[in-house]
Parts: structure tokens; sequence; C-alpha cells
């Protein structure tokens, strides 16, 4: 049987995973590396990969000249100017994603792969507008999207898989938080989890698109030429001019050097005719040593993990570093031996531990996701504020989320406690930690949505209907719109956290939850009343206009009104004199 591919589709590098028929993860790489995102337009020809990347005279993502370098970055933009050409994002990485797709279908083990659809990954801080021009992109290329899952996520759950003992790794991993240190050549991700009952569970995310390994290897170039000018004596003015597509081959010799440096202590950069002249100036024969390269680049490493005190700080999680369990470092960056000196200080030896697939783990955590079959879970309830700071969760956590073509919603009656301006301000939340989901505990916002209604109406009056579906992009969509004012307002929120249920877990029993009475809730903002009840024939609960629609279906299994239905019903109807909604002195 065929399975469903991995896509790791990154800022700098791309590759596609599957679990072949023995089990075994096998990735269409090339020549033993990821490729490279880098697309290269000439005339009528588009070069991808590593071709194109061996032309590129300077580092960092977007267009330069005629190449585009990390395509995925630039998909918020509707049009990008390619040499002249205005081109699409998305038919750029459709470009990428088709190149990507020929030489795996090229490749011998081809036929255990369904190149059609595919788990893909994405950085913890992609955008709902990136994700579905992403999607566009693959569909474009000939390949549906199954889900999406952060990196991170996708990293930690290869990592389980490939330990001897899958299970046994779960349950020694029960209730212990883990992070991800993910490092690459575009950006610095970080997920901190914790193994709940067999998950992996997202408790809070961070990423950082300004430290990437790329800005080092721009920074190891310039110091180069400076130290070849040195050598010779030049100054500003008498600088030689470069011979054409030399940088490019100059920073593939710095990417190199630099990793050489993570095992050996010197290494020499030689490049002949690097400059215009017959003489030794025009040839780069500089030698670099480890430490030189660790103060060239000490400032952007510095930055880099002060992320992960940020993300550890009471501010934020609050986690003590010596209580973290495992400590997994991905990514190209972390080989350098400064890096791995300063997480083990911060971890110690024994919790660290240096993926020695970095640049290809995602991949194969996607790949492994897909041929488990592993549903994308949501970590956290999506909940909606109160007054008072009470809240209704809208969603539950470890809601399964929806897979290609489907999507999930709920819907939930809310009524406005203070109608004077005419405005009811609706707060969707979700807990900082998992599993503390009391009114009192600590909760990040994902936004606010305002919604029009009827000033003129009494409190607790005008029924407010809020709806939250989650597409399968995992965006959030939320929509409220007063039953009076008839207008709708919506909001996108993509900053969901995700969880996988990787094994059955042990068995616990239920927590009791706090209940919030919301019935005693009062104040301004928003109050939700049950539209629920214990018995069926407790009609006297349900709303009056509801009441006017079931009698008007059902003549003959008429109810009578309450008081309270028979008002309710009046403030929804137009006055019978001049036509208008509920309105002061409408008719004076």
């Amino acid at each position: 049987m065929v399975q469903v591919v991995g896509i790791d589709f990154g800022t700098t590098n791309s590759l596609i995973s599957v679990v072949t028929y023995d089990g075994r993860v096998y990735s269409f790489d090339d020549v033993g590396k990821p490729h490279p995102s880098v697309v290269r337009y000439e005339t009528d020809q588009v070069i991808c990969g590593r071709k194109a990347k061996e032309k590129l005279e300077k580092a960092g993502v977007g267009v330069l000249g005629n190449t585009v370098r990390g395509p995925k970055k630039l998909l918020k933009q509707t049009a990008i100017n390619v040499d002249g050409r205005i081109v699409n994002p998305v038919d750029v990485v459709t470009d990428l994603v088709r190149y990507l797709k020929d030489e795996a279908l090229n490749d011998e083990n081809a036929e255990a792969a369904d190149l059609t659809r595919a788990v893909v990954t994405i950085p913890v801080d992609m955008d709902g507008q990136g994700r579905v021009a992403l999607r566009e992109a693959l569909l474009n290329a000939g390949i549906y999207v199954e889900t999406f899952v952060h990196e991170p996520l996708a990293a930690l759950y290869a990592y389980f898989k490939d330990l001897d003992d899958t299970e046994d790794a779960f349950r020694r991993f029960e209730g212990r938080m883990v992070l991800v240190f993910d490092w690459g050549g575009g950006t610095l991700d970080l997920t901190l989890c914790k193994v709940v009952n067999g998950a992996l569970v997202q408790v809070q995310n961070k990423g950082n698109n300004t430290v990437g390994g790329d800005y080092l290897d721009e920074a190891i170039v310039s110091y180069v030429e400076k130290q070849h000018a040195k050598q010779h004596g030049w100054d500003e003015d008498n600088y030689l001019e470069r011979n054409p597509d030399m940088k490019a081959k100059l920073l593939v010799a710095c990417e190199k050097a630099k990793i050489d440096l993570s095992s050996k202590e010197k290494t020499n950069v030689f490049l002949p005719e690097y400059y215009q002249g017959d003489d030794e100036e025009s040839e780069i024969d500089v030698w670099l040593t480890r430490t030189e390269i660790e103060q060239v680049c000490f400032r952007l490493i510095q930055k880099g993990i002060r992320e992960i005190e940020m993300l550890l700080s009471p501010e934020q999680a609050d986690i003590d570093p010596q209580t973290i369990a495992l400590c997994l470092a991905t990514g190209g960056m972390v080989s350098m031996p400064t890096i791995k000196r300063q997480l083990s200080e911060i971890f110690g030896v024994a919790a660290l531990h240096i993926s020695k697939k970095g640049d290809r783990i995602i991949s194969e955590g996607a790949a492994r996701i897909a041929a488990d079959k592993l549903d994308v879970t949501l970590a956290k309830p999506f909940e909606l504020l109160e007054a008072r700071n009470s809240v209704v969760t809208m969603l539950r956590q470890g809601t399964a989320l929806p897979k290609r073509g489907f999507s999930i919603q709920q819907e939930q009656s809310m009524y406005c406690t203070d109608p004077r301006d005419g405005t009811a301000l609706m707060t969707f939340k979700r807990p900082t930690m998992i599993d503390k989901s009391g009114a009192s505990d600590a909760r990040t916002n994902y936004g606010n949505v305002s919604v029009p209604i009827n000033p003129h109406f009494p409190p607790l009056s005008e029924r407010i209907v809020v709806n939250v579906r989650i597409d399968d992009n995992l965006i959030a969509h939320v929509s409220a719109i007063g039953s009076d004012e008839g207008e709708e307002v919506k909001a996108q929120f993509y900053e969901l956290e995700f969880a996988l249920k990787a094994t059955k877990g042990p068995t616990h029993s239920k927590k009791k939850t706090e209940q919030l009475d919301a019935s005693t809730t009062t104040g301004a903002g928003t109050v939700a009343l049950a539209n629920v009840s214990r018995s069926e024939h407790r009609w006297e609960l349900v709303p009056g206009e509801l009441i006017k629609e079931h009698n008007d279906k059902n003549p003959y299994l008429k109810k009578n009104y309450t008081e309270q239905q028979r008002i309710e019903l009046l403030r929804y109807q137009p006055c019978s004199r001049c036509g208008a909604k509920w309105k002061k002195n409408c008719c004076t």
C-alpha cells in the first residue's frame, strides 16, 4: 500500500519523505541533503534547488535579481518583481513544489509514495493567508494537503518514533515538559510541549525569523573579504572588482567552512580569481578558526539563545529550565559548538539531544504522522469570555481538528448585559497552560470582536449568535451577529496550538472541572444563558420567537406563551404602525 508523504517545505531547504513498505523512512533528497528552497528564472527556463542556489551572490530570503530564495516567506504578498517580471508568489512556490515532486517521481522508491497527498509542516508563526496560499500552490503542483502540522511538533514525533520502544518512552515522559529548539537557515522556532496521556501537547510557541543561519553565512562572507583586504593592505577606496558569480561561490565556501568548524578548530577558504586581476591579490586565501567564527556570529547567536530565556520566563511559560526533561535541538545551526555548549549549560547534558537528523527530522516526522494516520487535535480549549471574567468553552481541548475538505463548528447564544453603547464586546481566549482552565487561571488572548446591537433594548434581551468554525487550514473563523441589528462581524485567528495523540496513554480519573454559574453574572460585557433543559417538556425555557416559529409550522401542536416569551417575541416584531424595529418612542 502506497503511503501519504510528509513534506517539510522550509524557508531555506525543503524535503519530501515517506514511510516505506518495511516501516523505514525514506527521503527524496539531493545527494544526501535537502533541496534548497531556491527558484531561478532564466528567460524561459525555471531552475530550482541546488543549481539555482549555486548562482546566488548573497544570503537572505526574498527576491535576489532573477532568483527567489525562501518563497514561502513571500506568500503574504500578491505579487513580486523578479528581474522585471511581475510574478505571483504562489506560482513560484508551485514551481518549487513541482520540482520536488518530479525529483521524487524519478527516484527508485517512488512506488512506495502517494505523491498526490501529503501531511505538510508549517512554522509556528505562519498566518492564515500563508496557509491558504501554500495549500493553493501545492494543489497547483498536483498535491493535496491532508493536514498541516507545526514543524517542531513533527520533529518531536519523529524523535519518539526513532526510539527502540516508542510507547515505553511516552510512559517515561508522561507529565513532563519537553522543548523543541529548531534553528535552521531561515527561522528559529521554539515549541514547549508536555506529554499528557500519550499525547504530545503544545504548551507555548515562539518564533523568530531574524536569526536564521543565512544571516550568519552573510556575516562570515563579509568577514572573509575584510580579512583578505587586511592581508593586502587595502582600504575602502582600492578594493578590486569581483569577477561575475564569484560572491555566490564564496557564500557556498563560507557555509561549508561554518560546517567544517563544527568538528575542526581551523579551516581554509580558498577561491582563485575572486577579484579581477592576475596576481595573488585576486584570489581569496583566508584561514578561519572556530574562535573567530564564534566572535563574528556572537551577537546573532546570543539573540537566538535569549529566545529560550523569554519563552521560559515568568512573563510567559514560567518554567525552570532544569525541569525540562528533554531539549530536542534540530536544524543546521545547532551543530555549532558554541550553541551546543550554551544549550548544555541551560538544560544539562542529560536533557539535551542534538538530532543527527537535523536537516530531515521534520520531514520524517510529517511522514510518520501520515503513515500512523494521527489526528491533529486542539491543545487547549477555545474560549469566549463572559462578563465578570467567567468563560464559555466553545471547543474543548482534545477536539480533533479537520482534515482536507472538512471543518468543525460550534454555535453559542449570548445576551448583552450592557447595551447602552450599542456594542457587545466578544473576547476569545485560551488558557496559557494546559489543564489550567479554571476561572482564575492565566489566559492568552486570540482577539476581540465588537458586535453592533440595539442600544434601546433592555439588558440581557438582544440575543447575539456566535459561531466558531475551524477549517482544514486550521484557522479559526469567528462570526457574531445581533438578532435585532442583524450586522454580522467576522474575525480570523490562526494561533491555535496543536496536540498529537500518539499512544493510548495511561488511564487517569477525570478531573473535576470548575462550574461557572452564568445566571449570576452581571456587569458590562456579555453573558451566556443556558439553552438546554433536563426535561423535554420545559417549553417555558424556549425563546419566544422560536415558540412562534414552532406554532406557525405546527398549528395543531401549538404551545401557549408565558409572559416572558410573549414580551420576548414582541421585541423582535416590527412596530405595527411604522414598521420600525425596536426603538425608543418610534411612533412619536
